[in-house]
C-alpha cells in the first residue's frame, strides 16, 4: 500500500555527497523527512528514494550541511502526467474509459437465476424480457420488490422469490412449493381417479373418495379407483342423497415394460490425431468476431467463453473465447463381447435412470444381455412401481325421491 502511495503522489531517486552526510540525515530524521532504501557506496555517497514533498523541504538542510544533492531519476504519476501533457488523445482516451466505466456501471449486464426446478431458466428469462427487464437494463429501471410480486403471479409453484442487485448482475433466489390456493380453486369441480395403465395395485392410501378397487387387485387402464360418488344411507341401508368430492389418494400400480435394445459391434470410432488448431473469439452482445476458425471437415469444434469481470459482480458484457479445434479420423473398430455387454448394461442404466427420474420404482429387473456374431442384444423387462390416478369426470345422478310413510 506505500508503494501504490509513493506511485500515485511521486517520488525522486537522490544522490547525496559531501563531508557532512551523516549530519544531513540527522536532520533530516529530526525534520521528520523520510528517505527510503537508503544505501552508502564505497566511494562515499549515498542514493535513496525521497517523496516530491519532502525533497522540497531539503533546501535549508542543503546550505547547513553543503552537502550536494543530485536527482538520478523521476517516477510517479506527477512526473508521467508532465511528460504527457502532449498527448491528447491520450487523455480523451482516459476520460473516455472512465465515461465508459460509469456507463457499464448502471447497467445489468448478467441475470442470474436460481433454485429453480419446476419453471426453466429461459422461462423465466423471457418473463422478465416481457416485463422490460433484459440484459443491459438501466440499474434505475429495475423495481426488484415489484419484479419479485410479478414472478410471483405468473407463477403460483414459487413460494418464495427474492431479487437483488450486486453490482452489474441481477440475481433472482427462487423457492417452490405447494400450488396456490388460486390454482386450487380452478379444481373445485368433484371427480374420480382412474387407472392410467394395466397393472397390479400394491399400495392405496384414500384421503377423499370411495375405494373401488383395493391393495392385491388387478386394474385395467381407464378403471376407475377411487370413486368420488358418496352415498349416504338411512338406518334402512337405503340411499336417500348422492354427495360429490374431489377423489383424493395416492395409489401405486405394478406392471411390466418391455425392453429391447441392440447395439452393433462393429462402429466407426473417432480417433484423434493429436493435431490442434487454435482460435480467439470476442463477443460483445449479438455481435461475435472470431480469429483463426475455419470450417474443416474432420476436425471437432469446442469453444469455451469468458465474460471480461472488473469485481465480483461487475460483469462487462464483453467475452472471449478459446477456439480448440482437434483433428479425428474415424476408424472401423470392433467392440469385444465384454466390452460390447458393458457398453450395453450402461445404456440400461441410463434408461433406468430416466424412468426414476419421472418418479417411478424399479422393483425388479428381467433384462438378459446376449452377444451374436454381429450384435449385443438386450431384451426382457422391468417391473415397475409407478404412482397412477388420473382425474376424470363423474356423471351425476338424479337425487332419490323423499320416502314418506303414511300413518293409519
Amino acid at each position: 500500500m506505500e508503494k501504490l502511495i509513493y506511485f500515485w503522489k511521486g517520488y525522486i531517486k537522490i544522490r547525496i555527497r559531501g563531508e557532512q552526510t551523516e549530519r544531513f540525515l540527522n536532520l533530516c530524521r529530526g525534520r521528520n523527512i523520510c528517505v527510503r532504501k537508503l544505501l552508502r557506496h564505497p566511494d562515499g555517497e549515498l542514493t535513496g528514494i525521497i517523496a516530491i514533498r519532502d525533497f522540497f523541504l531539503l533546501g535549508p538542510l542543503h546550505r547547513k550541511t553543503r552537502v550536494r544533492i543530485h536527482i538520478v531519476e523521476k517516477h510517479g504519476m506527477p512526473f508521467f502526467f508532465y511528460r504527457s501533457k502532449k498527448r491528447k488523445a491520450f487523455f480523451l482516451g482516459i476520460l473516455l474509459w472512465i465515461g465508459l466505466f460509469i456507463f457499464l456501471s448502471g447497467h445489468i449486464w448478467n441475470i442470474h437465476v436460481e433454485g429453480n426446478r419446476r419453471c426453466s431458466t429461459q422461462e423465466i428469462l423471457d418473463f422478465l424480457e416481457e416485463q422490460g427487464v433484459v440484459h443491459g437494463i438501466s440499474r434505475k429501471k429495475v423495481n426488484c420488490g415489484r419484479l419479485a410480486e410479478a414472478l410471483r403471479e405468473e407463477y403460483p409453484e414459487m413460494t418464495w422469490v427474492s431479487v437483488k442487485m450486486e453490482g452489474t448482475s441481477l440475481s433472482l433466489e427462487i423457492r417452490e412449493g405447494i400450488l396456490s390456493e388460486k390454482k386450487e380453486e380452478s379444481t373445485q369441480n368433484a371427480f374420480s381417479l382412474a387407472a392410467e395403465k394395466n397393472g397390479k395395485i400394491v399400495k392405496m392410501i384414500t384421503r377423499a373418495g370411495v375405494p373401488l378397487l383395493h391393495v392385491g387387485e388387478v386394474c385395467k387402464k381407464g378403471d376407475i379407483l377411487v370413486s368420488g360418488e358418496l352415498e349416504l344411507k338411512n338406518d334402512s341401508q337405503e340411499v336417500y342423497q348422492y354427495q360429490y368430492v374431489k377423489a383424493d389418494a395416492d395409489i401405486y400400480i405394478q406392471y411390466k415394460q418391455a425392453y429391447y435394445h441392440e447395439v452393433p459391434l462393429a462402429y466407426q470410432a473417432e480417433v484423434f490425431t493429436g493435431k490442434e488448431k487454435r482460435g480467439v473469439s470476442f463477443r460483445a452482445g449479438n455481435w461475435c468476431l472470431a480469429f483463426g476458425e475455419k470450417a474443416e471437415k474432420g476436425f471437432e469444434r469446442s469453444i469455451e467463453y469468458h465474460p471480461f469481470q472488473v469485481t465480483e459482480s461487475f460483469f462487462l458484457p464483453v467475452s472471449y473465447g478459446k477456439i480448440i479445434r482437434k483433428e479425428y479420423k474415424k476408424t472401423a473398430r470392433k467392440y469385444t463381447e465384454q466390452e460390447a455387454k458393458l457398453l450395453s448394461w450402461e445404456i440400461l442404466q441410463a434408461y433406468e435412470k430416466k424412468l426414476m427420474e419421472k418418479g417411478v420404482q424399479i422393483s425388479a429387473n428381467n433384462v438378459k444381455i446376449e452377444v451374436d456374431h454381429e450384435t449385443c442384444i438386450s431384451k426382457g423387462s422391468l417391473e415397475i412401481i409407478e404412482k397412477t390416478g388420473r382425474e376424470v369426470p363423474i356423471e351425476r345422478r338424479e337425487q332419490p325421491e323423499e320416502r314418506t310413510t303414511e300413518n293409519d
